[in-house]
């Protein structure tokens, strides 16, 4: 037998969308009872921190597993040097860009395993949606190989086939009440739902088990269906909540494997999420008519196309500008595409001269922000707020109606000193409770206010871990890299 000490791994577990407070309220009503025994018996808690702004998925995730989100400015952008919609999931482009970011940066799954990211960030990646940035030939895909072990695995099938059916009816049975009751829901999200529930989540759960029995020394797997229920149903609806009944289903897998996996590592786990979510008010609510819209009409002689949205063109004349919108929830990045680089205040006055102003009185937009050399300004109805340091008191006035003001100010500030900002940054209204989203979701974020800006991390007191100046996902780095290489 031999007296060598057992080595040492660590899993990290994503569940995109989960806010500390919805974390706590799944707990209040037995939604996740192995974490709640984590918590009371295994010294776990669950610390609170701030993603920043945007509250993305993208922009959390690179943070996370590499350290460094700049300019990563929302889901989807458009960036107008490569003159290319960036965008990620199905029919991802931002393996065309990839080589602009993360230089010199060490994933924290290095010579682990990265499982159904947005970013190719470990010796292996391992199932997950169909992201094409993966699929390059000099680190091809494993995917292929866990779904063929996947279906070749009897038992694993036989509680796919179960789970799957049942998920499928709850879903199904949810959206007819949804829809007799006269509830809005997301049709396009409630596809994604069962898609996610039904198919993604076991596959990403067997890939996660199967690396830990290779012993892997990192892990990371991300799990989006709750994220997607939310979107769809909103992330207050009794349904959405119920999801994470089968999440902590896979902790509870993961965790009898912390020490039980062939390969015979000792595995410590980590369960963090990215963002929350806000209920929201449609965009279009107010008149039918969308942002793209209504900025064709500011612009009618300028051709706007909204990305998951309409395009609109001069009639019967050649377009004297091009303007493309991409919507992140109740995130909206405005560019102007003809003119290279990213156009500030004076700039944007001269070219379209209170165009600004008329975006930010628009009903449904809560703030417009604008670039200058002093960190820029905010632009409501009611006025300009600069965002320079000191803040001015108008400015704390306008910020706390949604975080810290100082905090979210730095955050903004740093959002907007990306080239990759919208030369408008165009935030919807949000109440307290609701935030207006341009994207056609029950669930959303990606903006300021409320839930979204407040995930949650799950970890052992015994690490020391301290989350209360955590103003960004990106912070998080650091702390788990200590956890990866504790002795």
């Amino acid at each position: 037998m031999s007296d060598r000490a057992p080595s040492k791994g660590l899993v990290v577990i994503h569940l995109d969308g989960l806010s500390r407070g919805r974390l706590e309220l799944a707990l209040e009503r037995g939604h996740m009872p192995f974490v709640r025994t984590l918590i009371e018996n295994e010294g776990y808690e669950a610390l609170p921190y701030r993603c920043g702004v945007p509250s993305t998925t993208p922009f959390a995730q690179a943070g996370i597993l590499y350290g460094d989100n700049s300019e990563i400015p929302s889901y989807r952008w458009w960036d107008k040097e490569a003159g290319l919609l960036v965008v990620f999931g199905s029919g991802s482009t931002f393996n065309r860009v990839a080589d602009r970011y993360f230089a010199g940066r060490q994933p924290l799954t290095v010579g682990g395993a990265c499982i159904a990211a947005l970013y190719r960030a470990g010796a292996t990646d391992r199932f997950g949606p169909p992201y094409e940035e993966r699929h390059r030939p000099d680190q091809p895909d494993a995917g292929g190989r866990v779904i063929a072990a996947f279906l070749l695995n009897p038992v694993t099938l036989y509680f796919w086939i179960r789970h799957g059916g049942l998920a499928l009816f709850r879903i199904a049975s949810e959206f007819l009440r949804a829809r007799f009751s006269r509830r809005r829901t997301a049709d396009v999200f409630v596809i994604a739902d069962i898609y996610h529930e039904v198919v993604v989540h076991h596959l990403t759960r067997f890939a996660l088990l199967q690396a830990m029995d290779e012993g892997l020394p990192t892990i990371y797997a991300c799990f989006y269906t709750y994220d997607e229920a939310s979107h769809a149903f909103g992330p207050t609806d009794p349904n959405t909540l119920r999801v994470l009944r089968h999440i902590d289903s896979t902790i509870r897998l993961a965790s009898a494997k912390r020490r039980g996996n062939r390969a015979g590592v000792e595995y410590e786990i980590v369960v963090l999420s990215d963002h929350g979510q806000v209920e929201t008010i449609p965009f279009v609510t107010a008149d039918g008519e969308s942002l793209g819209r209504k900025i064709a009409r500011l612009l009618p002689d300028h051709a706007v196309t909204e990305h998951r949205g309409l395009a609109f063109a001069p009639d019967g004349a050649e377009p004297a500008g091009r303007v493309e919108i991409t919507y992140s929830g109740g995130l909206a990045h405005v560019y102007f595409a003809h003119v290279a680089g990213r156009l500030d205040a004076s700039a944007l006055q001269s070219r379209y001269p209170g165009l600004a102003e008329h975006v930010a009185d628009l009903a449904g937009v809560g703030m417009v922000m604008v670039k200058d050399r002093d960190g820029g300004a905010l632009m409501t109805r009611d006025g300009r707020f600069p965002l320079g340091s000191p803040l001015a008191s108008q400015t704390t006035a306008l910020l706390e109606r949604f975080d810290a003001p100082e905090v979210l100010a730095a955050q903004l500030r740093r959002l907007n000193s990306f080239e990759r900002s919208g030369d408008l940054v165009v935030f919807g209204a949000y109440d307290g409770s609701k935030q207006v989203n341009f994207e056609d979701q029950v669930g959303g974020h990606g903006s300021v206010g409320g839930d979204q800006l407040h995930p949650f991390l799950l970890a052992k007191k015994e690490w020391g871990l301290d989350t209360a100046h955590v103003t960004n996902a990106s912070d998080l780095y650091a702390m788990l890299i200590s956890v990866r290489d504790r002795e």
